[in-house]
């Protein structure tokens, strides 16, 4: 009897202690997807202004500057998460953001599309990028079957990245940006650039604490953790940003940015632990465990580029099916993560 009392006093200290922890989570995750949904899109829009001083092209703007803004997110957490040595969060994060770009990102805007009865219609440039994307796509696969967490493939990634601006840079073939009249200018755009990223920063760094607090205390595993709470937390600002952008019409600025970021999240985000050349970073690693959500990431970005690809040659109506398709293959691939 008095082996019971003492237990259960016990084991309702160790309820609260993790509801507790369970609250302080949330609250760093919510606070941190908040600060994310706002620095994320002042960080974007100083950044193009910031561009224009130096009289970058729109092109150039589109491709790079705002797949920056958009990806800054997924950098920074991985770095937080690199510093922890969870290699398998941060595969997480990269496999599992760029899958909510394509399947979330692009499925809601097609649905909107879709129940809108509104046409579709894309610039044949953009064609290029998806190449790219399919390109690279190919590259973090094998990136992450051999070794994602060495400074070779880091240098291979980073590379890669270094001559994909490039091309954009001599290429400027599309306009992804906003246009001048889009965005008011504002004063003091550099200081006003550094706080939204010191704001990101911080964001990144609660998100982080609240993904790992979570971790610790209820054993989710670190590859479920990555591809579901860092991956939907720093996409969450795309997927306002894509709604929004898909309700005024903008369907070529929703594409292009989704190629962008998904192409920074692979070849930048991806070198990020390798640079830290820390062997414990690899251990408990396992491609086998990684192979069915790479799969999933292939498929839905190859459905992906030939949806754009027969949309480039002319105008036509949005499928509210294919929208279906893209938006359930996120929760199908969740299974697999888990």
């Amino acid at each position: 009897m008095i082996w019971l009392v003492t237990i259960i006093p016990s084991g309702k200290v160790l309820f609260r202690t993790k509801v507790f922890i369970m609250i302080i989570a949330l609250l760093a995750i919510t606070s941190g997807i908040a600060l994310i949904w706002v620095s994320a899109e002042k960080l974007e829009n100083y950044s193009v202004h910031a561009a224009r001083e130096f009289g970058f092209s729109p092109f150039f703007i589109g491709s790079t500057v705002i797949a920056f803004g958009t990806s800054a997110p997924e950098m920074l957490t991985t770095f937080f998460v690199s510093l922890e040595n969870k290699g398998s969060m941060v595969i997480g994060n990269v496999i599992g953001s760029n899958v909510a770009n394509l399947s979330l990102v692009f499925g809601s805007m097609l649905l909107i599309v879709s129940l809108k009865k509104l046409r579709i219609k894309q610039e044949v440039a953009i064609q290029k990028n998806l190449l790219i994307l399919l390109v690279s796509g190919l590259l973090i696969w094998l990136i992450i079957a051999i070794d994602p967490f060495n400074i070779a493939s880091s240098f291979i990634l980073l590379t890669s990245l270094i001559l994909v601006i490039s091309f954009w840079y001599k290429n400027g073939v599309s306009d992804e940006g906003e246009s001048e009249s889009d965005l008011d200018l504002p004063r003091f755009v550099s200081l006003k650039l550094t706080l939204s990223l010191a704001f990101l920063v911080f964001a990144a760094w609660l998100i982080t604490f609240g993904a790992n607090q979570i971790l610790d205390e209820f054993s989710l595993g670190e590859l479920f953790i990555g591809y579901t709470v860092l991956a939907i937390g720093t996409s969450l600002p795309e997927i306002a940003a894509s709604v929004s952008l898909a309700l005024k019409g903008r369907y070529e600025t929703v594409t292009g940015t989704l190629i962008g970021s998904n192409i920074f999240n692979g070849l930048c985000v991806l070198a990020i632990p390798g640079l830290f050349m820390n062997p414990k970073m690899s251990l408990g690693w396992s491609y086998s465990e990684w192979s069915p959500l790479l799969l999933i990431l292939f498929i839905i970005t190859f459905i992906f580029a030939y949806y754009i690809f027969s949309v480039s040659k002319k105008e036509r109506n949005a499928s509210i099916l294919l929208s279906l398709l893209f938006l359930s293959s996120y929760f199908v691939s969740l299974y697999f993560a888990y």
